[in-house]
């Protein structure tokens, strides 16, 4: 599955995530071209986010008890 390398949230497919990309990560230039927005990168939400995901993976592990 991948992941958004700017702000960690995980996708389904490609497709999901490059249009994640162009709409959260992307503004227009005055060209009309885009370019990555360095003000919605979240390097702290992405930490949180595979914490979260560690401990969940974790949960769903295999138990005798």
């Amino acid at each position: 599955m991948p992941e958004c390398p700017y702000c960690g949230k995980w996708f389904k497919t490609n497709k999901g995530l490059q249009q994640h990309i162009s709409k959260s990560h992307s503004i227009k230039t005055p060209f009309g071209g885009r370019m990555i927005d360095p003000t919605t990168i979240d390097p702290i939400g992405k930490m949180e986010r595979r914490a979260e995901r560690a401990k969940k993976r974790k949960k769903k592990g295999f138990s005798l008890w």
